[in-house]
């Protein structure tokens, strides 16, 4: 009989790892000066990786946003992450950023796998400033994520960003991101009032910026996880073997 737990020990060890590899993690918000905060800076070896700081109109290949989206330059109105001038000083006037446009109160980027060869794996992204909100300069936003099947990996609750200027403080700078090794088809913020939902009552924030989308890939190691069709063929098998090896106790008579 203990060859029988042995078997099935196997079976829901090889099952839990399967749904366990494939887990999404949602990090952040966290505060943000320079890529040095990020923590992708300094993660695991990825097959590409690029990251978008906005300093000029060539952006990186294999993503899309929605509309209304617009690279701005440096001036007293922008707000770029921190480091992206070669100083930390606590202004981001004197880089680049991604303004919504006085348009949008969502910013949903979409990733390519045709141009990238396969969706990234971890994804994110910084809030760096809203203007005109009520109060000013305040919002709440949420952070959401989607698979290629447009399946939603995580939302986070609705966070409390702004420091009451439309200027280029840095201090209120955040960190969105996720990691899922099953791929990455977007990203979505959503900064649209203080309740952070326009189908609660938050009133549609449109005056407001976000800079570094990065964004990388880690292969997976092979047979380090079978995908599930792979478990399916391994569960099958072992039921099998389980129902031989009983079979076999109950034909072969006992010797005495």
């Amino acid at each position: 009989m203990k060859s029988s737990w042995f078997c099935l020990g196997i079976l829901a060890a090889a099952l839990g790892s399967a749904s366990s590899g494939r887990a999404q993690v949602l990090i952040g918000p966290t505060p943000y000066l320079s890529f040095s905060d990020s923590p992708f800076s300094t993660g695991p070896s990825f097959s590409y990786f690029h990251l978008e700081n906005f300093e000029d109109n060539v952006f990186t290949p294999g993503w899309t946003a929605s509309n209304g989206w617009v690279r701005v330059g440096p001036s007293i109105f922008t707000d770029s992450v921190d480091g992206d001038d070669g100083v930390i000083d606590g202004s981001g006037a004197a880089g680049g950023s991604f303004y919504s446009g006085n348009i949008a109160s969502i910013l949903t980027v979409t990733f390519d796998a045709n141009v990238l060869g396969a969706l990234p794996t971890h994804v994110g992204v910084v809030w760096t400033d809203v203007g005109n909100a009520t109060p000013f300069g305040f919002t709440h936003v949420t952070f959401e994520a989607f698979d290629s099947a447009n399946a939603s990996l995580g939302v986070t609750d609705p966070f409390p960003v702004g420091d009451g200027s439309a200027l280029g403080g840095t201090a209120e700078d955040r960190f969105f991101g996720i990691t899922f090794s099953g791929g990455i088809a977007r990203i979505q913020l959503n900064s649209s009032g203080s309740t952070g939902s326009e189908l609660v009552g938050g009133a549609a924030i449109t005056d407001w910026e976000i800079d570094h989308l990065q964004y990388g890939r880690v292969e997976p190691i092979i047979g380090a996880v079978p995908e599930p069709a792979t478990m399916g063929v391994l569960a099958g098998g072992m039921l099998l073997s389980l129902a031989i090896l009983q079979w076999r106790r109950r034909s072969i008579p006992l010797r005495r």
